[in-house]
């Protein structure tokens, strides 16, 4: 049996890293891998504890904040106790910030005799100046790692060093297809459950952060009210800016019009009512929120920073943040007549969640077998 610890930073809010994660962990053959989930802060896995103690899999939470410098250092030692008292064959470090990935990979192997794989999530957010600043800390951390691993191969560019990246393996983010595949009743059903049986809805399932630029899509909703006025937006997700975000709804007079649903575990759903989603994130290692609202037969409109790869049905139109609205708005509003199931497509390319768990736990195998 293959013990493996999945560290990720951990705000108490369930994101795309612990979906996949845990997603992962639903796939893979338990009887041969069996994870355990370790947080600095706050678990991300809380609502889904009984599920991985049913499973075999255990939930560590330290107590650290870990954004601070002193954070950082506390949660080293606290690394070094809890490695002293648990034993694994792979420790698994997933995050898109690099400095977070340094502290624990290199206090991993400095307290343990585990393989240590490092996991990119994201690709973007640096200045220049801080991209060329970073790179000591890319040839560190890749020195710390046994198996480099990222969603994208910008993702990969983001967090290893240049040399490296041809090295690095690409793991897609994938999803039960099954699930997310297009579904009439489903969408008539969900569509009367929130009073939008006579909408044009705009989608958007993410975090309330910086990254994924609520303000903007906000921005682009009072545009698109204009155009259209049964438009309605809905807003899936939680995090430290919703408050603001509210803030700005209220500001442009648009609170009857948008829905905030908070952290929901039924977005396969929320998505059959949806008629477009909409991803205008300032960086992304990948978005695999595109792969599940492609699935359910939806148009995509996101940024540019959106790796090209996310693009599996052809439905995925990238503009620039810095493009003038109006192209943003025409898009949005020029969404397909007809809607159909893409879940055959998703698996044929790739990114069905068991294809990634038979790749991931081959990854595994092949580390132990090295020791």
């Amino acid at each position: 049996m293959i013990r493996v610890l999945h560290i990720n930073a951990g705000s108490g809010i369930y994101g795309g890293v612990s979906a996949f994660c845990l997603n992962i962990y639903r796939n893979i053959n338990r009887n041969e891998v069996q994870f355990d989930f370790l947080t600095p802060n706050r678990t991300t896995y809380g609502q889904f504890e009984e599920e991985i103690r049913g499973y075999g899999g255990h939930i560590y939470e330290l107590g650290i904040n870990s954004s601070t410098t002193a954070g950082k250092i506390r949660l080293r030692k606290a690394l070094k106790k809890f490695l002293s008292e648990h034993t694994y064959d792979i420790i698994h470090v997933n995050a898109g910030v690099l400095f977070f990935n340094c502290v624990v990979a290199s206090a991993c192997r400095q307290y343990s005799n585990a393989r240590i794989f490092v996991h990119s999530h994201n690709n973007g957010g640096r200045s220049r100046l801080k991209e060329r600043l970073s790179y000591p800390l890319k040839l560190f951390l890749s020195k710390q790692a046994d198996c480099q691993l990222a969603c994208s191969v910008s993702a990969a560019e983001y967090m290893f060093p240049k040399a490296t990246v041809p090295s690095t393996n690409v793991i897609n983010n994938g999803i039960m297809a099954d699930k997310f595949r297009f579904d009439q009743g489903v969408r008539n059903s969900v569509r009367q459950e929130l009073d939008l049986e006579d909408r044009f809805v705009v989608g958007h399932v993410g975090r309330f952060t910086r990254q994924k630029n609520h303000e903007f899509l906000i921005d682009l909703f009072a545009g698109i009210k204009e155009d259209r006025s049964d438009a309605a937006l809905m807003l899936v997700g939680e995090g430290p800016l919703m408050d603001s975000v509210r803030a700005r709804v209220w500001e442009k007079g648009l609170e009857g019009d948008v829905l905030f649903l908070g952290a929901r575990s039924d977005t396969a759903r929320l998505y059959q009512a949806m008629d477009v989603f909409v991803l205008p994130s300032v960086f992304e290692g990948f978005g695999i929120v595109n792969i599940e609202a492609q699935t359910a037969g939806l148009k995509c409109v996101t940024s540019s920073v959106v790796p090209e790869a996310v693009n599996i049905t052809g439905n995925v139109v990238r503009i620039p943040l810095d493009a003038p609205g109006q192209d943003w708005i025409r898009q949005i509003c020029d969404t397909p007549s007809v809607r159909r199931d893409y879940s055959e497509v998703t698996k044929e390319k790739g990114f069905d969640m068991v294809t990634s768990a038979v790749r991931l736990e081959s990854l595994y195998k092949e580390a132990v077998s090295h020791e």
